[in-house]
């Protein structure tokens, strides 16, 4: 019986290797059992023997690396104190990355990646017992910044944070591509620096207020280009006769050219007063 176990537990234990390989090249979803038992030297029914199914041996990894990491960050920000600030709570909450990667046997690329991965899938919901827990660490993480931050409110520290998590993932995952000497302890320090700063550029100060107009202000504000040129075009029609008269040369006496000329005045003061109307109506 115990030569039994003992071979269980290796088998076990090769599966759960070879499926956190995969997940670091891979990713979560494009896991297969083949992939995996083929690379662990495993028949296909050991991981329904093990862990039941794909999923309960992709959970099982997800709580392998995940429950360590989410204890230790509870910990850690249980244990600030009150003159701690922001900086200091963000490293609570980073800083246990680098120190389980020591213990954690794997290579620093592999073990960024799974942990990165592991952490966007935690976020995701899929893993509903893990993600539970996960979400308990990260209402804890928001109480600190609160305390911290009484002039931000709630949703501007939770956007923060999202986006700073995000940026977290993004730096396990593909951090290493940005150098060739790519080290973890060195990038958590980075991210720390970036994300400490979006939070103290306003700190305290979160409401975007814009300033309202003056009278003056308002009275010098040109109308948009469109409207001006549409005021243009209708004062131009509004202005210019819909009738251009036509001249022609007759051999009128003196007598009917005088006439003529009483006639055109009326018009051209109807004109006068169309053109007044029009500047009025405009303006």
């Amino acid at each position: 019986m115990t030569d039994l176990r003992v071979k269980g537990d290796v088998t076990k234990s090769r599966l759960l290797d070879a499926t956190e390989h995969w997940i670091s090249e891979k990713g979560f979803d494009s896991v297969s059992v083949r992939d995996i038992t083929g690379l662990a030297k495993a028949n296909v029914a050991a991981v329904n023997y093990h862990f039941g199914s794909r999923d309960g041996l992709l959970a099982a990894v997800l709580d392998h690396r995940m429950k360590p990491l989410m204890d230790m960050r509870a910990a850690n920000l249980q244990a600030l104190r009150d003159e701690d600030g922001v900086r200091e709570i963000l490293k609570a909450w980073s800083s246990p990355l680098v120190s389980i990667f020591a213990g954690s046997g794997m290579s620093e690329l592999s073990y960024c990646r799974v942990m990165g991965r592991a952490m966007d899938v935690l976020a995701s919901n899929i893993f509903t017992e893990a993600s539970a827990a996960n979400r308990l660490v990260d209402a804890t993480l928001q109480h600190c910044m609160e305390q911290r931050l009484p002039g931000m409110s709630q949703g501007e520290i939770s956007w923060r944070l999202h986006f700073a998590t995000g940026a977290m993932i993004h730096l396990l995952v593909h951090g290493v591509t940005t150098q060739a000497d790519f080290r973890l302890s060195k990038a958590i320090e980075y991210w720390l620096d970036a994300t400490a700063q979006s939070f103290a550029t306003n700190e305290g100060v979160v409401e975007r207020v814009r300033p309202a107009k003056t009278p003056a202000a308002r009275r010098k504000t040109k109308p948009a280009a469109p409207l001006r040129q549409m005021a243009e075009v209708v004062s131009a029609v509004m202005g210019a006769d819909e009738i251009q008269p036509i001249s022609f040369v007759t051999n009128s006496t003196p007598a009917e050219s005088s006439q003529n000329q009483e006639k055109s005045e009326p018009q051209a003061a109807l004109q006068k007063e169309d053109d007044g109307y029009g500047e009025l109506f405009l303006f």
